[in-house]
Parts: structure tokens; sequence; C-alpha cells
């Protein structure tokens, strides 16, 4: 039976390893595609500043003599960004926000950046990537690519855009009256609360606690929370079979039995030990000296050395030095 267990947990601790290490190969492939996404967004940005500081220096020299530069084809594109550009990579697992304050509808101010101050209505919210949309804040002039032309030509070369805003540079407004006046005014609402808020182990994510309507063919809870069963050490409280239909019979992860498979094995356990035995018997003389000296070694232990003994090693190592001194001496004489 110990074998059974040893071989239950070898297949476990198998199972879980690998199971950690293609988790582990997931999350560092999601990290990279992430990191390169930022690096890719962070470079074309810099890249926008760079060129328009360059320009900018470039007109402010030239005065009346700078050049144009939306002609060609950039005629009706100069100044847009590209739709991939605007894009906002997902954060990883463990800095995605557990609770989100914002819905869509929800009226918000913008704390940071060019639309300081303003007050619009979200129209999406983005909790993988930490960011919201607000309708008529931050908006962007976007290059919209061919293949979008080809489906729909009412779009334009150029759409506005409203671009996604940090969750951290928003607040939620909310319409409050005046206690002098009466007069409702917008109020930001510095701190909230959640309540009927809960962690899901299975799904591994704060989830909301569901909420449940009452009719009136409902069972009552005190119905509910009677007391009918009450188990004896007599019988189990169900048959054993249930485990079977609970695990496979045969699965190799199983860690319970049935009393027969413990019997079987425990018979097959007594027969190897037996067998064991009855080798110990056939040994030849050499391996019975053997044993007897293991044997005897285990139950003293390891001797000390008498003080007859420590002397007589000590005179022994005394003459090997000194002959080995006097090889020494006679070599650098000659």
């Amino acid at each position: 039976m110990d074998k059974v267990i040893r071989q239950t947990t070898r297949a476990i601790r198998v199972k879980n390893r690998k199971i950690d290490k293609t988790a582990a190969h997931k999350e560092r492939g999601e990290a990279w595609a992430a990191f390169q996404q930022k690096n890719r967004l962070v470079r074309a940005n810099g890249a926008n500043i760079k060129n328009a500081r360059i320009n900018r220096q470039i007109d402010h020299d030239a005065g009346h003599l700078a050049p144009r530069r939306d002609v060609g084809d950039k005629a009706t594109t100069y100044g847009s960004m590209s739709l991939y550009d605007i894009t906002v990579p997902e954060l990883r697992k463990h800095l995605q926000p557990h609770w989100v304050p914002f819905s869509e509808g929800d009226r918000v101010v913008v704390l940071q950046g060019r639309d300081k101050g303003r007050i619009g209505e979200v129209t999406e919210v983005m909790r993988e990537r930490g960011h919201v949309r607000v309708k008529g804040v931050n908006v962007i002039d976007v290059k919209v690519p061919e293949w979008m032309n080809r489906e729909d030509n009412s779009q334009g070369e150029i759409q506005g855009v409203p671009r996604t805003v940090p969750m951290e540079d928003v607040r939620l407004v909310y319409p409050l009256p005046d206690p002098e006046t009466g007069i409702p005014r917008d109020v930001i609402i510095d701190r909230l609360v959640r309540v009927n808020y809960s962690f899901d182990k299975s799904k591994g994510e704060w989830t909301d606690d569901p909420e449940y309507e009452d009719f009136e063919d409902d069972t009552l809870r005190i119905t509910v929370e009677e007391q009918t069963f009450r188990p004896y050490l007599l019988y189990p409280p169900m048959p054993s079979t249930v485990i079977d239909e609970l695990r496979n019979k045969f699965s190799r992860y199983r860690t319970r039995h049935d009393w027969q498979y413990e019997q079987k094995k425990e018979l097959e356990d007594q027969k190897t030990e037996k067998r064991k035995e009855l080798v110990k018997g056939m040994r030849t003389p050499l391996q019975e000296l053997a044993e007897s000296r293991r044997v005897k070694k285990e139950v003293e232990g390891e001797r000390e050395l008498s003080e007859e003994q420590l002397e007589a090693i000590g005179q022994v190592i005394a003459q090997e030095r000194s002959k080995f001194v006097g090889a020494v001496r006679g070599r650098v004489g000659r």
C-alpha cells in the first residue's frame, strides 16, 4: 500500500509541476508581449514629439519662409496620429485594478492633462488596461486606415476619437444640493466604499455578491435551516461508492480506496516482506559476517580512540616528520 501512496504522490507532484511550468511560460510570454507593445508605443510617441520639436524650431528660425507640411500625401492627414499608436496595452494580472468605481454612463471629471477640469460621460471602461474613455474629452485626430475606408467610405481620412484616460486621473462627479442655496452643483467624490463585494476563489477574482428576488412560493428560511438529518456512528452518512462518482476509480491521482483494495495491497506487502526474510535465510557465510558487522556497528556506534592509541599515532607522525625534515636538509646541503 505504501507503494501505491508513493505513486499517487509522485503523479500529483509531477502534474502540479507541469501545470506550474505551463502557467509560468504563458505568463512570461504575455509579459514579453506587453513589454514589447509598451516600448513600441513609447518609441512612436517619442518620435512624434521629437519631429514636432524639430519642425517648431525650423518654423521659428525661418519665420515667414517656413515650409508648408500639409501638402502632398499629408495634405489632409498632417497632424493626425496612427490608429495603432493610441492603443493602450493590457496590464499584468497583478497590476490590474481589483475594483473599478466607474461604469458606462457615469459622469467624471479629468484631473490631469490638457482637459483638466472638464466633465464628461464615461463611454467605455477598460479594466484590463486601467483606462476609461470619456465622451468629448482628450479628443485627437486619428488617421483612418485604408482597409477601413474601403469598407465604409463615409468615414473620411481623418476622424476625431476620444483617447483613453488613466483611471487614476479621473474622479466621479455627483450633483448635490448646496446647503445654503439648495441649487444642485457638481461635487467630486473623493472616496468610495464598496459593499456586497467578495473574492471568488474558483474564478480567482473579486465579484459582486448575487442579489436574489423573493417570490410568494419560495421556501421559508426557517424551513431551509431546520436540521432534518442526524448522522450516526453505526453507518456512514452516504454510500462508500460516492467517491467513484467524484473521481475515477482507477485514476492514478486517487488518494482514497476501497477496503478490499487496501487489504489486497497489504497482503502483497506481507508477501514481499516474507520473501525478503526468506532471502536472508539463504545467505553465504561472508554475507552473514558482513551483516553481523553492520548490525554491531549500528549498535555500538563509532568507537572513541584510547589514550594509548592516540599516543602511538602521535609517535608515528613525529617519526615521519623527522624523516621528512632530514631529507629536506640533505637536499639543501648539496
